[in-house]
């Protein structure tokens, strides 16, 4: 099977009548910085901006009337930085063609976002290593999991206990390898022309617990 994957700048997201959101693209991961789980039931506001996040009822209600809604937004992933980007809206229908909820795509301006030249090159590398860190983060975090359920279980024999918790403490500083390079990522999609939210903090990524 052939993969078109979504523009790394891209995002796709569709969202309830009041606003809930509901499926998220791939894309939407590395632009906003939060996992479909963490979206999924939250309104549509929690990923945008200024006055984005007040217009958001008259947008809805031109896709509604119009057929769709097309302008200039502005995103905020988790860090808090401010992303300009051109939108659209598109009314989901259902039987009777009523209104069953909305879908949002949009594109980020490349201007606001990266720059160009080596600012882009670095803005480019600063995505795939996010994605890289995310792709590292997951089947680490379950077999931290699956350790520590090892270790928890009172028929784990002492000399395999042992070695488990070698492999675990191992598996923590792993944790903080991602964790650094999940910053550095972060760091270099910075852009000192995006407002960034005072006090902005990387969350980490696998528990170290």
């Amino acid at each position: 099977m052939r993969h078109y994957p979504f523009p790394s700048r891209g995002i796709a997201v569709t969202f309830s009548s009041e606003g809930l959101i509901t499926s998220l693209s791939p894309g939407a991961e590395l632009v906003t910085g939060y996992s479909a789980q963490d979206l999924t039931g939250r309104t549509i506001t929690h990923i945008l901006a200024d006055h984005s996040v007040f217009e958001v009822p008259q947008m809805m209600k031109s896709a509604r009337e119009w057929g769709g809604w097309d302008g200039e937004i502005t995103l905020r992933n988790r860090s808090g930085e401010i992303m300009g980007a051109r939108g659209s809206i598109a009314p989901l229908a259902g039987k009777g063609n009523e209104c069953m909820g909305y879908l949002l795509v949009s594109d980020l301006n490349l201007s606001a976002a990266a720059g160009a030249g080596a600012d882009g090159t670095l803005y480019e590398v600063g995505a795939k290593l996010r994605m890289l860190a995310h792709e590292l983060n997951n089947p680490l975090a379950v077999i931290m999991g699956f350790t520590q359920l090892i270790l928890l279980n009172t028929n784990c024999s002492s000399d395999v206990r042992t070695d488990l918790e070698k492999v675990y403490a191992e598996l923590k500083r792993l944790v903080h390898v991602v964790e650094h390079l999940h910053t550095y990522a972060m760091e270099l999609q910075e852009d000192p022309q995006i407002e960034t939210r005072p006090g902005a903090t990387v969350t980490p990524l696998a528990s170290t617990a």
